[in-house]
């Protein structure tokens, strides 16, 4: 892989972390969004998805998985760029290292990044819970 194009892929990735995307194809087009009006990249951040790697992973996509994702794209598209445009700041497409250490929680309230998809809902634990009582003195 070409010095360019890992450092691509390196600032790519931290954007599907940073917004809370996963690999498939519709979160694919939320990084691509995300990376566009969401970062210091904007249109700068094009010329990745030209590189002959970017090609080889646009290659392997099959055709009903495109289609699909174009169908929702209806959705997808005016979400995250309203979401990318609400942000109070940029995410920094290069140069975000300081922020490596940083809880994901405080750096999404501090660029006002919502995530993508939040995880499944989950009843909070009570104490008596996390406790095992009342369960017979095992797990929940």
């Amino acid at each position: 892989m070409s010095a360019e194009a890992m450092e691509f892929f390196r600032c790519h990735d931290v954007i599907h972390v940073v917004y809370g995307c996963a690999n498939a194809l519709n979160d694919e087009a939320i990084v691509k969004l995300s990376s566009l009006y969401g970062s210091t990249a904007g249109l700068r951040v094009l010329k990745g998805y030209r590189l002959h790697e970017s090609f080889q992973i646009y290659r392997s996509l099959r055709g009903a998985d495109i289609l699909l994702s174009v169908l929702c794209s209806v959705y997808i598209t005016p979400r995250t760029l309203f979401r990318c445009l609400r942000q109070r700041r940029r995410w920094p497409w290069e140069g975000f290292e300081t922020y490596l250490d940083a809880p994901l929680g405080e750096i999404r309230r501090e660029f006002g990044i919502v995530v993508a998809r939040r995880g499944p809902k989950t009843r909070p634990q009570s104490r008596t819970d996390q406790l095992g009582v009342g369960h017979g003195g095992g797990p929940p």
